[in-house]
């Protein structure tokens, strides 16, 4: 058996601790295999990386040949039984059950299924699609981050070099076959930053302003967007093609973790940008007419001629000519105004999004066009703060900019007397909670696109 060390390069040490906290009791390793199956292959090499004194130390168990494999198990079993949380990437499928499996062989007590798991592919293997990456390897999360190894092969094709090396001893080999094992954690170590990216779909942003603007779309219908209306071309002149204007809702937000580099992402008719530890959502703004639906509606009767339903308990004083009982695609309320959408939220679920999705302590209805609707919307009013103001031909919210005690009620265009808002009532959660609530629930319907 050989046993190699070396130390992890310094600037992957501030990397480790930013990504993984309290970096004392993380064992980061990878395994490499003569095979895929454990009943059949062996393990002839492991390696991992750890801190030691102060300094990360990459150690590395090479079996020299098939009558090794349980002295390198044995060693790296005790040394990993000082740690316990264990970081991999892919190892929960591969890694692990692999080591397990060769561990009963030579009745090996393991205490990895002890430890405390993360691992890396499977935190940001959801995100391939919202990312837009061919795959979720190691090598292309690697690539995706501008990070490129020495190491030219891939474990498979190790595994051939791993015969020729076990018959020939050949050094040149060895060094190879350590080196593609070493890019593996020092690569694993480096790829910690794209933490941050199921971190800021999963909630990890807070809001600091929103802006309602106005934009005009292209004629042609190409999705991509101008302050005004394009031109069209014809013989000798030229125009402007009339498209009405339409709003979009832009939140300013604040990343809980910055990101390694520049994103933006479309998904379910949102947007996302981002950079560093900021970002700024954009979300369509609808005038419209919708319906809530009531959950119980065994408890209504629907009224035909006013197109809604009322309480059984309010019904009873209604002529029983102008009422029906109401069933689940009449059981609603309907309200007329400016709507933004909950992306992400499927139908048939009523009962469960507006509890399990939506915090019904800051949003008190989740609206459709219909029950089975697979769209559903959230009032703008619910959604932003109380204190609007007028910027040119937006409405700005937030406290980044003050203006002249000037409050405008309803649409942009309408100015109102000349009063505060009303602040929230006590106990009520805060106008950036729900500007904060909503951006988190965008942006976790966009990673489901």
């Amino acid at each position: 058996m050989k046993t190699q060390i070396e130390l992890i390069p310094d600037n992957l040490k501030e990397t480790i601790s930013a990504s993984v906290g309290a970096a004392e009791d993380a064992l980061f390793f990878d395994i490499e295999s003569t095979g895929l199956s454990p009943k059949s292959a062996q393990v002839y090499l492991i390696g991992c990386a750890a801190m030691e004194g102060g300094d990360w130390v990459l150690r590395q168990w090479f079996a020299q040949g098939p009558c090794e494999e349980e002295a390198i198990l044995e060693a790296f079993l005790k040394y990993a039984g000082q740690f316990r949380r264990l970081i991999h990437f892919n190892g929960t499928t591969f890694d692990l059950p692999f080591l397990q499996t060769r561990c009963r062989k030579y009745g090996l007590r393991s205490p990895l299924p002890d430890m405390e798991q993360l691992d890396l592919y499977r935190r940001i293997s959801p995100l391939k699609n919202a990312l837009k990456l061919p795959n979720c390897r190691q090598k292309t999360l690697e690539e995706f981050l501008g990070i490129f190894r020495e190491d030219p092969f891939n474990g498979g094709q190790l595994i051939e070099l791993y015969r020729v090396y076990v018959g020939r001893q050949d050094e040149r080999l060895l060094k190879v076959l350590l080196l593609h094992n070493a890019d593996d954690i020092r690569g694993m170590l480096s790829i910690l930053p794209v933490l941050s990216f199921p971190a800021l779909f999963s909630g990890g942003v807070q809001a600091q302003g929103a802006e309602v603007s106005s934009y005009t779309p292209y004629a042609e219908g190409t999705g991509q967007m101008q302050d005004s209306a394009p031109l069209s071309h014809t013989a000798g002149s030229s125009r402007r093609l009339s498209q009405p204007a339409q709003k979009e809702l832009l939140i300013r937000l604040t990343l809980d973790c910055p990101l390694p580099v520049p994103l933006a992402v479309h998904g379910n008719g949102c947007f996302f940008s981002g950079e560093g530890k900021t970002g700024l959502l954009k979300v369509p703004v609808i005038q419209d007419e919708l319906k809530y639906f009531y959950p119980d509606y065994k408890n209504y009767s629907y009224l035909p001629a006013e197109d809604r339903a009322i309480h059984k308990s309010v019904a009873i004083y209604v002529d029983k000519s102008c009422r029906v009982p109401a069933t689940p695609e009449t059981c609603y309320t309907r309200k007329t105004g400016e709507f933004a959408p909950l992306p992400g939220i499927s139908s048939g679920t009523r009962k469960k999004d507006a509890s399990a999705r939506v915090d019904t302590d800051l949003f008190s209805h989740v609206f459709r066009r219909s029950a089975k609707g697979k769209e559903a919307f959230l009032l703008l009013e619910e959604i932003l703060p109380q204190n609007e103001k007028l910027c040119g031909n937006e409405m700005v919210y937030g406290n980044e900019k003050a203006y002249e005690n000037e409050t405008v009620y309803g649409n942009e265009n309408e100015r109102g007397r000349a009063a505060s808002a009303p602040a929230p009532a006590d106990g009520a959660a805060s106008s950036p909670s729900r500007m904060t609530e909503y951006a988190r629930l965008v942006l976790a319907g966009m990673q489901k696109q």
